[in-house]
């Protein structure tokens, strides 16, 4: 007999937070409280860079971009040398100031609590805009990229559509558990990346002894070998 969705979301969300808690990955900018605008700048780092990069990075990005009005006065030449370690300097330069003077001059140096305001700024699309919405505000939001869809797509056996833009189910089913336990909205949403990360990897993933198998779409394939 098939288990009801429910069920599965439950046990998902259940299983990844008992892992998380043994397995988490440690990062500064998980460490309590995290500022809106410093989130803004640390996903946008994080995207097409490895995270370790961006923990190293972490101190100088405290240091200079912790407001809108401290990256518009370190000002472009600055910014490219700074961000030349981690690659696309000139693009992601551009996009900091850009976002750096929307918020000044828009929102008063306030990062906005809301998603399509945050939507509007340049070089911030869903997955940033909610990691900041949940990481900072605490708002029990999804958070979707190729990896977390990689495992819901997996787990529940969805389809997985090629783009995040045409994903709506995958984030759909992320708010669904999320909504099981909002108060741990951060810890799950950093579960289920971590996860990806370690054990529902792209390639030969660590299926077995996976704490999710039990109820895992493509983990019961794989003990049944196809």
């Amino acid at each position: 007999m098939a288990e009801k969705s429910n069920d599965l979301d439950v046990f998902f969300h259940d299983q990844l937070l008992e892992w998380f808690s043994r397995n988490k990955r440690s990062f500064p900018w998980r460490g309590g409280a995290i500022d809106p605008f410093v989130s803004i700048i640390t996903e946008l780092l994080l995207q097409r860079t490895k995270a370790d990069a961006i923990a190293d990075f972490y101190p100088k990005l405290l240091e200079f971009y912790s407001n809108p009005s401290q990256v518009l006065d370190r000002g472009k030449d600055l910014i490219v040398n700074d961000l030349s370690g981690l690659g696309l300097q000139e693009r992601r330069a551009r996009s900091i100031l850009v976002i750096a003077r929307a918020i000044k001059d828009d929102y008063g140096g306030v990062v906005p609590d809301d998603e399509e305001a945050l939507l509007a700024l340049n070089g911030v699309g869903r997955y940033i805009a909610r990691a900041v919405l949940c990481f900072s505000f605490g708002k029990p939001v999804s958070i979707v990229d190729g990896n977390v869809t990689r495992v819901f797509c997996r787990y529940f056996n969805l389809e997985n559509k090629g783009d995040n833009r045409r994903n709506k189910h995958i984030w759909v089913k992320g708010d669904e558990i999320i909504a099981i336990d909002p108060a741990h909205v951060k810890e799950l949403n950093w579960a289920i990346l971590d996860f990806a990360a370690l054990v529902c990897t792209p390639r030969n993933p660590a299926c077995d002894g996976c704490c999710l198998q039990p109820s895992c779409y493509f983990g019961k394939m794989v003990k049944k070998g196809e």
